[in-house]
This record gives C-alpha cells, sequence and structure tokens, in this order.
C-alpha cells in the first residue's frame, strides 16, 4: 500500500550512509581540484573566448616537454578534406608532456590547422575578444589509455594545446617547412611526406603562462567528448602569403577550403585558469618574439638510459667519445 512507510518488493533498500555519501572535493589550489570541475564543465561547449581579466589565477608544477628534439622516422602530412593534418612515427618512445595541470604522462597524437578566408578569422578561439588569422591545434592523450580512441572515453584522457596563429610581416620558419607540403596535397584525402624534422621546429614549447579550460567537443559522428583546452600565450605567426596557401587547399567538392574554424562559443559560468603567470599582463597574449626561443625539451630516463635507440639525426646528443691516450714507447736500457 501506499503512505504505509512499508518498503515494496519493487523499491531497492538503500542503506543511509550511501544516501548521505558526497563526492569529496579535493582541496583548491591542487592539480585534482582542477580536475574535479570536469564533472560539470566538461560538456560545456568549445570554443570560447580566453582573457586575463576574468580568469583564475592559480599555480601548477613546470610543464615538461620530453623528446621534443628527437626526430621521427617519418611525418605524413593529409588533406582530410576539412583540415590538414599532421601525423609522425617514432621509432622507439614518443614526444610526451608531464606536469603541469596533467596527472600523468600525456603521449603528443596528431595536429591540425583552421584557418579563414582572409586575415580577420579564422582561429577557433578569440583572446581579449579578438579573432586571429589561424589556429594549429596539437593532440595529445594520457598514455596509459594507450591510444586516442579509448583516451577520448574518459574525462582526463584528452588535453588539446591550442597556438593561435598571428599575423606577421615575416613568414614563420617554424611553419615554413610544413607549409611547403601544401601544394602536394590540394585535393582533398590526398597525403605526402615531409621533413622529417623534430617536433621542437614546429611546436613553441613553454612551462608557464597559459590558459586552461575545460570543453565539449562535439564530433561529426555524433559524440560529445570531454577535453582540457590549453590555450598558451606565446603563439606563432604567419605572413600574408603563408596564410595564402593554407586556402588553396581544396574541400571534398573539389573547391578553395575557405573556413574551417567552428563557431564562438558562450563561456557560461565556467572556469578559465590562468596558470603561472610570468610576463607582462598588459595583454593576453605575448609579442612575437624577435628572436627564437631555444628547445627547453629534454631527454626522457628512457632514452637517457639507452642512448642507442637516438636516431642518427641526433648524434650530437651523444657524449664524445674517449679517445685513448697513446701509450710512450719506454727508451731500451743501456
Amino acid at each position: 500500500m501506499k503512505g504505509t512507510g512499508q518498503q515494496t518488493e519493487e523499491e531497492e533498500y538503500v542503506p543511509e550512509s550511501k544516501l548521505e555519501e558526497k563526492k569529496e572535493i579535493p582541496k583548491f589550489g591542487t592539480i585534482e581540484w582542477i580536475h574535479y570541475l570536469s564533472d560539470d564543465e566538461g560538456l560545456l561547449p568549445t570554443p570560447i573566448d580566453v582573457s586575463i581579466t576574468g580568469s583564475l589565477a592559480y599555480t601548477c608544477p613546470d610543464l615538461k616537454w620530453y623528446n621534443f628534439d628527437v626526430y621521427p622516422h617519418k611525418i605524413k602530412l593529409t588533406n582530410t578534406g576539412y583540415t590538414v593534418l599532421l601525423g609522425a612515427k617514432w621509432r622507439t618512445e614518443r614526444p610526451y608532456l608531464e606536469g603541469g595541470p596533467f596527472l600523468g604522462k600525456h603521449v603528443l597524437s596528431q595536429i591540425h590547422f583552421h584557418w579563414g578566408s582572409n586575415m580577420m578569422e579564422g582561429s577557433d578561439h578569440t583572446v581579449d575578444k579578438r579573432k586571429y588569422p589561424g589556429e594549429m591545434q596539437v593532440t595529445f592523450f594520457r598514455s596509459e589509455y594507450l591510444t586516442q580512441e579509448e583516451a577520448f572515453k574518459h574525462a582526463d584522457g584528452v588535453v588539446m594545446v591550442c597556438y593561435l596563429i598571428k599575423y606577421g610581416v615575416n613568414p614563420d620558419d617554424r611553419l615554413s617547412w610544413v607549409l611547403d607540403g601544401f601544394p602536394r596535397i590540394k585535393e582533398a584525402q590526398t597525403h605526402t611526406r615531409i621533413g622529417p624534422y623534430p617536433m621542437s621546429r614546429l611546436l613553441p614549447m613553454f612551462f608557464e603562462d597559459y590558459f586552461l579550460y575545460w570543453g565539449r567537443l562535439d564530433t561529426a559522428s555524433g559524440d560529445k567528448l570531454v577535453l582540457r583546452w590549453l590555450i598558451p600565450r606565446i603563439t606563432l605567426f604567419a605572413s600574408l602569403d603563408q596564410m595564402k596557401v593554407f586556402r588553396k587547399v581544396w574541400n571534398p567538392w573539389d573547391e578553395p577550403l575557405l573556413r574551417n574554424y567552428r563557431p564562438l562559443q558562450e563561456r557560461h559560468d565556467r572556469t578559465v585558469f590562468f596558470i603561472r603567470a610570468h610576463w607582462n599582463q598588459y595583454n593576453s597574449l605575448l609579442p612575437i618574439p624577435r628572436i627564437p626561443e631555444e628547445s627547453i625539451s629534454e631527454l626522457s630516463p628512457a632514452y637517457q638510459a639507452n642512448l642507442w635507440m637516438l636516431p642518427p639525426q641526433n648524434a650530437y646528443m651523444l657524449p664524445p667519445k674517449e679517445t685513448e691516450e697513446p701509450v710512450e714507447e719506454e727508451e731500451p736500457q743501456e
């Protein structure tokens, strides 16, 4: 009977301890607290505008870059019809990130680009409400999930590092060797080989001064994937001629692919972290450096213990061979 307060057979008994149990909230200031927000903010739409104004200053350990100076075995550049995708293969250990806001090792997976029909549009994200000509997005996945596909099934599985591409009077040498392959993949679903060069020749590396937020990536197949989006204040840049190269590749209908950036979304009540602010904070993005910055990549412990795994192009990393001192001949005694 209803209203008797007695449990029926259809009702399942739930212990009072379970009813009172609440999800433990990690301590503010920890990396775990960043990950805790994925439950509420991970399904909010992307991309968004980021800015120092309104962001939450937060401290994390240094972001560590491993093996980005190691030459890959081969690099393939593909026109998917919707973007240009760069994939690389290494004979041994791949480049990866550790530290920073990550709870584990995150392996480099692929790189792709967004652009527009002119120099006033093209980037997925905006910074201080400003659009940029392009954006390079680099996908990393947590190594314990073994593959990117499996990592996408977990909230802590994938992070997208997004480099804004500014306009520059001079061409950016970091992009030049990649753009050299674009004329060979003009048609959709074509690919070519480029390089190979180490990823440090393309990716500006940083250990502080970046934005981080949670958001959803909607795929063509209808999946809604939870990702961390990381936007460094350091940028790439491209000349007018370099951006024209992007617009010469074709979509699946043999027409120029002029716009492949996604529409901007509302920020809603989402937390945008501003991690390890260091430089002048007058602008959210840093100015184009006059002198290319040196690589901060390190060799991983696996490579350091097995230097023979390094490819021939990285022979300069090997310690110098010890030369044997000549043995002095003894003079015959009289």
